[in-house]
């Protein structure tokens, strides 16, 4: 669809957005697989087998019915990703340096024999993409930007209060209320798509802030002493984001054989995002008494959080851009096209001892990403997760480990829908490692 000129600043930013949204990301998406080390070592199946603070919190909050006592659980994980960049079948670069922290920490206690509470704050999800390739020509008049660095950077942080009530013959309900912080960043050349300006090249900074609010309603049943099923559902996190894009049309100006006119540019932003619904539904079975089978199903609902974004830009300091656009703010709605995602999860646990549980899993969703649009900055193609953890606990103290491996996936992309050769015929390959640890304290 062709967008009036207009639009011609307002589509490098929103895509911007989007690409600092939705950089490298896990088999499930865009979430982590499990919040929690005991979570994570069993590849997140825990909607119907929450049995700590964290995984209460971040699963199912049904499952704080069972709470007893204080417990108090701090931890993290540590999430390393790689990954290289073809065309044509040569490489141009790689992630560099893309490693990052992610703290969380939970709070639960027992109200009465029927009635548990708790509070969080957790890093719902988090993606750090540093590309390494140096841009290459292929705008409008072949336009370069001395730019190597492809950076984009997102957080959302959710602090929570949730409840659960056991209702009786087995059955428990719970709530949470969450308020989420997000922040983006990028740092990269991106080539305008739509407008009247469609192939030059800008390179774009931008930095946007937001809160938004979602809810969470779990549902367990207890079937018996050897199986359980769980539900859970998360509302919608819708954001209206605020902050500055700032870019430079200098190298462009001057392949055109412009000079002597300022290509820089600053905007006041406000963007329309959203993080997306979502349900699950699982089982806990003990297959032996000190030995479960955890199953779960997730569906993510990415078409309609990211079927396209809605851009108000304010307060544009370049007059020959105010110009053209015959105003100093531009609004723009952009469209993104993402596919629903199923996601599969199969974990089990085994006590060795009294003290010590063994843990595997297993996590499985395709990539909600088309071809048509994949490039480096877009690249949430994993889709095959592995993971292992130990756990240690007492009556006072539990200590869990884990690990993930996203395993190394390839997609080509065509950039059918990129306007400029740059991202036509080209190959994304990437892998992530997490380590996850969590220590807490139960006091009755």
């Amino acid at each position: 669809m062709k967008r009036p000129i207009s639009s011609l600043s307002a589509l490098p930013f929103a895509s911007g957005i989007f690409f600092a949204c939705f950089s490298t990301a896990g088999a499930a998406g865009l979430d982590r697989n499990g919040i929690g080390a005991a979570s994570m070592g069993v590849g997140g199946a825990s909607t119907a087998w929450s049995h700590d603070s964290l995984t209460m919190m971040s699963q199912n909050t049904a499952a704080l019915a069972d709470a007893t006592g204080v417990e108090f659980q701090i931890g993290g994980a540590l999430a390393y990703a790689q990954g290289d960049f073809s065309q044509n079948g040569v490489r141009l670069g790689s992630l560099s340096n893309t490693w990052g922290v992610l703290p969380d920490l939970a709070l639960t206690t027992a109200l009465s024999e029927a009635v548990g509470v708790g509070f969080s704050l957790t890093t719902d999800s988090t993606r750090l993409a540093n590309w390494n390739f140096a841009d290459t020509p292929g705008a409008l008049a072949g336009a370069q930007y001395a730019q190597t660095q492809h950076r984009s950077e997102i957080i959302n942080l959710r602090a929570a209060a949730g409840i659960g009530v056991d209702l009786g013959h087995g059955f428990s309900l719970g709530a949470s209320f969450g308020v989420v912080y997000t922040r983006n960043e990028l740092q990269t050349p991106y080539i305008f798509q739509n407008n009247g300006l469609a192939g030059a090249k800008t390179f774009l900074d931008m930095q946007t802030q937001g809160v938004g609010v979602n809810g969470d309603v779990g549902l367990q049943w207890k079937v018996n002493d050897r199986l359980s099923l769980g539900l859970s559902y998360r509302t919608p996190t819708s954001f209206q984001t605020s902050g500055t894009a700032k870019g430079d049309l200098g190298a462009q100006l001057a392949a055109l054989g412009v000079v002597g006119v300022d290509g820089t540019y600053r905007y006041d932003s406000k963007i329309k995002t959203s993080l997306p619904q979502r349900l699950s539904a699982g089982f806990a079975a003990a297959l032996m008494p000190r030995w479960r089978l955890l199953g779960q199903v997730e569906w993510v609902n990415y078409s309609a959080a990211y079927n396209h974004l809605d851009v108000n830009l304010s307060n544009g300091t370049n007059g020959v851009v105010n110009g053209v656009a015959g105003s100093t703010g531009i609004t723009d709605r952009i469209a993104l096209n993402w596919k629903d995602q199923y996601v599969f999860r199969l974990g089990t646990e085994v006590d060795v001892t009294e003290k010590f549980t063994m843990r595997l899993g297993y996590v499985y969703g395709k990539s909600p990403v088309p071809n048509d649009t994949l490039m480096p900055m877009t690249a949430a193609i994993s889709e095959h997760t592995l993971a292992c953890g130990l756990g240690w606990h007492t009556k006072a103290m539990r200590l869990d480990l884990a690990y993930q491996y996203d395993l190394p996936i390839s997609r080509s992309g065509s950039g059918s829908l990129v306007t400029g050769p740059e991202y036509k015929n080209t190959k994304v390959s990437v892998q992530a490692h997490w380590v996850g640890l969590t220590l807490g304290f139960k006091m009755k």
